[in-house]
């Protein structure tokens, strides 16, 4: 491929990204604001909303997701809970950005800059590493959001061990969360994968 071919995919690379990123970080807020259940001292259960930020970095990489992740945490503080800033570092800049740590799980940046739309470039990555690697962003998520937990809102844990508690009280949100995104990850690739199959077919 000659240097102008590259520099022409690089610069679509980027415009796309922008133009995309801008969307899913947009979709998550407004997904955000919905909830479909609301835990006493903070955190919900959504409908998905981390989805198109994970979707994003699966589709870009590391660099475009967490840079997406982060806007995202951003606006997590409108209307937030603020105690001090190592507080908030916690439970929204880390917890929040960290989701975009499932761009490491994206297919290769040679690969991906070939593919015109994010569709096309997350269904390069095989079922089982997108999964994993929406597993290991909620997982970093959750891990700041107990950290967060243990060290500011231990008096909530009353007779119970802080990190238990914390553990249990942010679990019962994400989890449900992690389940409704991975059948949605599930539903979006399988459909796109039978649709490819059939269009493949009809073109032979």
């Amino acid at each position: 491929m000659s240097d102008h071919s590259v520099s022409v995919l690089a610069r679509r690379e980027r415009i796309l990204a922008v133009a995309t990123g801008g969307v899913c970080v947009s979709v998550a807020f407004v997904l955000s604001l919905i909830t479909v259940y609301k835990m006493p001292q903070g955190g919900s259960v959504t409908p998905a909303s981390m989805l198109p930020i994970l979707f994003f970095a699966l589709s870009f990489g590391p660099g475009w997701g967490l840079c997406a992740a982060f806007i995202f945490s951003l606006l997590q503080l409108i209307g937030g809970y603020f105690l001090m800033p190592v507080q908030v570092l916690f439970d929204y800049t880390l917890a929040f950005t960290s989701l975009g740590v499932a761009g490491f799980f994206a297919a290769p940046r040679e690969k991906r800059v070939r593919k015109r739309d994010i569709i096309g470039k997350l269904m390069l990555v095989p079922l089982h590493k997108a999964v994993i690697g929406i597993l290991t962003a909620i997982g970093l998520r959750m891990f700041f959001s107990v950290l967060s937990g243990v060290l500011f809102f231990s008096e909530y844990a009353g007779g119970e061990n802080p990190l238990i508690y914390s553990i249990f009280y942010n679990g019962s949100y994400l989890f449900p969360e992690a389940v409704i995104i991975i059948i949605v990850l599930f539903a979006v690739m399988i459909s796109f994968q039978l649709i490819q199959n059939k269009t493949s077919s009809g073109s032979v």
